[in-house]
């Protein structure tokens, strides 16, 4: 399907980023200092800079002081226009989008942003006049035939709602998502019948559905009276999708015989979905930023939808607003089916701002919840490492390994974490079990292979086996630097000096800026003789902020002392 979709994105991410420039990141998560000015040029500066960095509240107040200041800027009122957008605020752009409507008839957000509006004032007539104006290419080719068929809905008139969804029959890659609002449509004029016919035939298996479209055809068995047959899907969705929360809340709502929860839509609540829909499309395709837009059209129709929330916070994290996104996950109540994934997001956008304490306390109070789960307990591992807590974060991995069913059941990925804990922490020889497990279960997992074949060479030991181990890791991943840095260091180990700086040569250009490596070829030029060439790399390695052990190893080296040489006798 996004194959097929992608010539359908392409317009509309040009038209959002060419206007938008919202490319930039604060990749340190710094606060800026915007320029302070009552004037034109410094609002102007001030919000372009606030762009860049996607800081849309800060853009949108520095870019609409710029635009009173300078009205008649064409460019600088679309900008703030999009900068408004993007922090949510669509009901304070009703003015600047009929202005820009007037300037380009076309522009798609700007006709959204007028159709909203409309919605909003249950001006359904005057909305589809508005999105009639859309030329039916790219990505308006699925946004009008939706709007259209939901606002026809909005009007009663059912036969033209359908009639709308029918030209995306034309596309196939988008006739699982007409067949979809088809059926919503036709449970919203009490045709259940209908609706089951087409949630049940949009996905193929519905058990393989979008959880929304599952959800839908669930509640229609459900009304229907039919709750084998919602049990039965509730059942097959969640075999499939174990880490699903919403089918298990739905199966003990059944046990306990409450009545279905309603997922028959508004009009408004209905095009919502259609914008989440194409939300979810975008960010599909990295469009990240139209993807963001369309999401806050959805959610100015349906503002507590916690489904969009969840993806305005992940596009959030991908443009780097830990805050924003935060304060988006926050806003999921707690007996949401989606609050758990949200607070795992929240977490990990707090361990990105350095609040890893508030990340440890969130994941530790979920990892009591729900014993049943161990993906609090990876994650709370993960943050543990992060923070040098190695003990309490192999503590954290063996717990979740035992909700999984044992060490035998959990596939390698968690075995190498524990492993890295251990060895972290001191514990060699569980650390070492965990690493040859994780290789009988992927012997050729290159990851593996380096951290433990590089583990014995830094320990003296099985020297044979890891060279044999860290050759076979970089013809695995031969552009990996840190691999590379890993045979290197046997080589000098074993005391081949000549094949360690050829290694090392390669590892320190492709990680130039990583201390240990930059250390380790040092040493390697000092040992065949080029001494200052090795005191260049030691000096080098100083001025990548290395840990404060290799800070003190590479300041004995420049002082005099002899880097450690290699042992020709294997073990």
């Amino acid at each position: 399907m996004k194959r097929n979709l992608l010539h359908l994105l392409v317009p509309v991410t040009a038209l959002a980023l060419s206007a938008c420039g919202t490319l930039g990141q604060n990749a340190q998560n710094q606060p800026f200092d915007y320029p302070q000015s009552d004037g034109f040029a410094g609002n102007f500066l001030a919000g372009k800079v606030a762009q860049s960095n996607n800081a849309s509240a800060e853009a949108a107040q520095y870019l609409l002081r710029a635009q009173e200041l300078e009205p008649q800027n064409d460019d600088l009122r679309r900008r703030a226009f999009l900068a408004l957008i993007s922090d949510g605020r669509i009901s304070d752009t009703e003015t600047i989008a009929s202005q820009l409507i007037k300037e380009q008839p076309q522009d798609l957000f700007a006709v959204l942003a007028v159709a909203d509006a409309d919605i909003r004032h249950e001006k359904y007539q005057a909305a589809l006049d508005t999105i009639n104006t859309l030329p039916d290419r790219g990505l308006n080719s699925i946004i009008r035939p939706i709007a259209q068929a939901w606002l026809y809905t909005a009007m009663d008139r059912r036969s033209d709602a359908l009639a709308a969804l029918d030209k995306l029959q034309a596309n196939s890659s988008l006739a699982p998502l007409s067949e979809y609002h088809r059926g919503l449509i036709l449970d919203y004029f009490g045709d259940l019948n209908g609706a089951e016919r087409a949630l049940a035939s949009a996905y193929g298996d519905p058990a393989d559905a979008p959880l929304r479209a599952a959800e839908a055809l669930g509640a229609i068995y459900e009304r229907k009276g039919q709750i084998q047959k919602a049990e039965l899907l509730y059942q097959s969705y969640m075999d499939r999708h174990p880490q699903s929360l919403a089918m298990p809340y739905h199966l003990e709502r059944l046990k306990k015989g409450e009545p279905p929860i309603s997922t028959a839509l508004t009009p408004a609540s209905g095009l919502a979905e259609g914008y989440l829909d194409i939300a979810t499309l975008l960010s599909q395709e990295n469009a990240v930023d139209p993807a963001l837009l369309m999401a806050r059209f959805s959610l100015s129709l349906r503002p507590g939808d916690a489904v969009t929330k969840l993806l305005v916070g992940e596009v959030m994290e991908i443009q780097k607003r830990w805050p924003e996104a935060i304060a988006i996950y926050k806003s999921i109540p707690k007996d949401s089916p989606h609050s758990w994934n949200a607070r795992l997001r929240e977490a990990s956008s707090l361990t990105e701002i350095d609040k890893n304490q508030e990340a440890i306390a969130i994941l530790r109070k979920m990892v009591s919840e729900r014993r049943e789960r161990a993906d609090a307990l990876i994650q709370l591992g993960d943050v543990l490492r992060a923070t040098k807590q190695f003990s309490s974060s192999a503590d954290a991995y063996s717990e979740a390994i035992d909700r999984l069913g044992g060490a035998e059941t959990v596939g390698w990925r968690l075995l190498y974490r524990r492993g890295i804990a251990y060895e972290q922490a001191g514990q060699w020889p569980k650390a070492e079990q965990d690493f040859l497990l994780a290789l009988e279960m992927e012997p050729d997992q290159p990851y593996v292979l380096n951290y433990l074949g590089y583990s014995w060479v830094d320990m003296g030991m099985n020297f044979d086996k890891a060279q044999e181990m860290l050759q076979r890791a970089v013809e695995l991943k031969p552009d990996d630097g840190f691999i590379v840095d890993s045979l290197g260091w046997v080589y000098y180990k074993l005391g081949h000096y000549e094949q360690a700086v050829e290694e090392l040569e390669h590892a320190v250009s492709l990680i130039p800026d990583d201390p240990t490596v930059n250390d380790h070829l040092g040493d390697a030029y000092y040992q065949v003789g080029r001494h200052h060439e090795a005191e260049f790399q030691w000096r080098r390695s100083l001025s990548f902020d290395p840990s404060p052990e290799l800070r003190k190893d590479v300041l004995a080296k420049l002082n005099g002392k002899k880097p450690a040489t290699g042992m020709a006798a294997t073990n």
